[in-house]
């Protein structure tokens, strides 16, 4: 009788022993198959709606639609993409356009590029005027932004920067170089 009770007792312990370590697994493996399932359909381009900070991969299929939520005031008059390379050109076509604009723009397609995009390594960003009664283009600035140089702190500083020249800092880190037109215009 009490091998049979000590028979129902070990049972019991294996039985409570098997349903924790199956807890413990569902706890452990839950997590992982939800990244899993997250990582697989950020490749495919899916990203969810309701997902504040959600990231789009970045490709040839969804490179028009993806730049068209970036909220830009200057138009951009060219983009290509190869081997996590943006290279985005916008054009100033008003003289409206102040220094502040311009910098913010580069801000954004920035901060699209690097807290956006997992997928976007560097940024050639060109900024362009166009003369249109003479049917001309004139470059003003250039950057050339690499994920490892950058920082939000460094792309808040461009945002919030006011019409007073790029520091060396930002010139440095973004590595900005301003044409002989910009001097001119707009310093």
């Amino acid at each position: 009788m009490e091998a049979v009770r000590g028979e129902q007792l070990m049972n019991r312990w294996i039985l409570m022993g098997c349903t924790m370590l199956l807890c413990i697994g569902a706890v452990i493996f839950l997590p992982k198959l939800f990244s899993l399932q997250t990582l697989i359909a950020q490749e495919k381009g899916v990203v969810s709606a309701f997902n504040p900070n959600a990231s789009t991969i970045l490709s040839d299929d969804n490179l028009v639609d993806t730049l068209s939520t970036v909220p830009l005031t200057l138009p951009i008059s060219h983009v290509d993409w190869k081997k996590s390379t943006l290279s985005l050109d916008m054009k100033v076509v008003t003289s409206e356009s102040t220094i502040t604009d311009i910098y913010k723009n580069m801000a954004e397609a920035i901060s699209f590029s690097f807290e956006n995009t997992p997928n976007v390594n560097r940024l050639m960003l060109r900024i362009i005027a166009e003369d249109k009664w003479v049917n001309t283009s004139h470059l003003l600035l250039a950057a050339d932004v690499s994920r490892q140089a950058w920082s939000e702190e460094v792309t808040n500083e461009l945002r919030n920067h006011a019409e007073a020249p790029l520091s060396d800092h930002l010139k440095q880190t973004l590595r900005v170089t301003e044409m002989k037109l910009w001097l001119n215009q707009f310093k």
